[in-house]
């Protein structure tokens, strides 16, 4: 018993949590997280009562997505200039300031395409300076699990957030939920004053006082990118995992109906929540052990496991059709009868397990790779291309699922995620 207690304390997440600064940054995350996933689904909710109309939905996201694109890189130029510090307070005491208008139910459907913009706007220079702040508060050897630690806040304010919109709509009411999100806010700025982040000696080739130029800051870090295939790759690994989960939400719908044969408001219970449970595994397993991995192999391990679960998820109707299931149950015990969405259940938390493992170390990599006068550019450029990405899965994923069949594509996609992760296995 006294082994399995040292052994509990010597957890690496565990000592990534003993670090106080490191603590008080993840409550704030938490706080600030929660509201910016429920507000997207509020604010979904407030247009679609106001206007009936698919189309002002859809301007609503393009509010949230749009800055990602054209202001992220630019953000992240900032962001390395200044306090990253006052840089999180600043923006959660924004972004709950911008939430004050929604207060008032008469609010013209023109101010919340505009408050929902400025919103996003300062979200893009806080996730550059909350991201590339980590490594200034955490040892490099542990860095890895403050990452996973980081990771699985993530995805469970994210899972909180988007389950707890709807019951806190019809508790409260939507305006009482616009004060509950700023409260949030709010909260999340006054616990990062009780940050404490060291000082970093000053590098001479940023001149603060100065205005940047686009052009030769996106050149330094284009050359620096290039320069160092470690950071491309990671950037990489990255951006196609988020192109990843942006696909599986575009086609899961399909695959519902015509594989599945479900009702869509399932969705979230047989899917997309144990795909949240295996991320948050995953999470919590890299934080555990991963720093005695390699990082690159554990982001192509990653590519390669989602790969082939997306090419086995078509193939679960055929276990039905051939009468595999039937045959297994019959050697189970009759309280364990095996279904089809046990299966899919279980492929869900597989999916969200190989996906831990590809951002957690990606993440770390380009932490370690980078100097601090350029992590904020970095992480600007990799949300930047994030963001352009997200357009790609709903036009040609979705396409091409109408055009030969969601069965079709979700195969495909999983043979070129086989391939990516060999592809990042061997490259040197």
């Amino acid at each position: 018993m006294e082994s399995i207690y040292k052994t509990i304390r010597r957890n690496d997440m565990l000592q990534v949590l003993k670090i106080p600064s490191f603590s008080l940054l993840m409550v704030s995350e938490f706080f600030s997280q929660i509201a910016f996933n429920m507000q997207h689904f509020v604010l979904i909710f407030l247009i679609y009562e106001l206007t009936r109309s698919n189309t002002a939905v859809s301007g609503v996201i393009l509010s949230f997505t749009v800055p990602a694109i054209f202001f992220s890189f630019i953000t992240g130029i900032y962001v390395d200039r200044w306090n990253k510090k006052r840089v999180l307070f600043i923006t959660n005491l924004l972004r709950g300031i911008f939430l004050i208008p929604f207060f008032f139910t008469d609010l013209h459907i023109s101010l919340i395409y505009a408050f929902t913009f400025l919103i996003a706007i300062a979200t893009q220079f806080f996730l550059p300076a909350e991201a590339s702040v980590i490594p200034s508060i955490v040892k490099k050897e542990i860095l890895l699990s403050a990452n996973a630690v980081f990771s699985l806040g993530i995805y469970v304010t994210t899972l909180l957030g988007y389950i707890l919109a709807g019951p806190v709509v019809l508790l409260f009411g939507k305006t009482e939920a616009f004060i509950i999100l700023s409260a949030l806010y709010f909260l999340s700025a006054i616990l990062i004053l009780f940050v404490k982040i060291p000082k970093r000696k000053k590098n001479g080739d940023i001149k603060k006082d100065t205005i940047p130029s686009l052009t030769s800051e996106a050149a330094e870090i284009f050359l620096f990118i290039r320069k160092t295939k470690k950071v491309m790759y990671a950037l990489l690994m990255l951006t196609i995992a988020q192109a990843v989960i942006f696909m599986f939400a575009v086609l899961t719908p399909g695959y519902a109906s015509t594989v599945l044969k479900i009702q869509l408001e399932s969705l979230s219970w047989i899917l997309i929540a144990p795909a949240a449970v295996g991320m948050g595994l995953g999470a919590f397993m890299m934080g555990s052990f991963g720093k005695k991995f390699n990082r690159k192999w554990l982001s192509s391990l990653g590519f390669m496991i989602a790969g082939v679960c997306f090419v086995l998820f078509p193939l679960i109707q055929n276990a039905i059709t051939s009468g595999l299931i039937d045959s297994m149950n019959k050697f189970l015990p009759s309280f364990f009868h095996i279904t089809i969405m046990h299966f899919v259940t279980f492929m869900a938390i597989i999916i969200g397990f190989a996906i831990s493992l590809i951002f957690a170390p990606s993440n770390t990599t380009i932490q370690m790779e980078t100097d601090e006068s350029m992590r904020g550019r970095i992480y600007g450029f990799l949300n930047a291309l994030i963001g352009a990405v997200s357009f790609l899965p709903v036009i040609l994923a979705g396409g091409l699922a109408d055009l030969l069949g969601t069965v079709t594509v979700i195969i495909g996609f999983g043979i070129a995620m086989i391939l990516l992760g060999v592809f990042f296995w061997t490259f040197d």
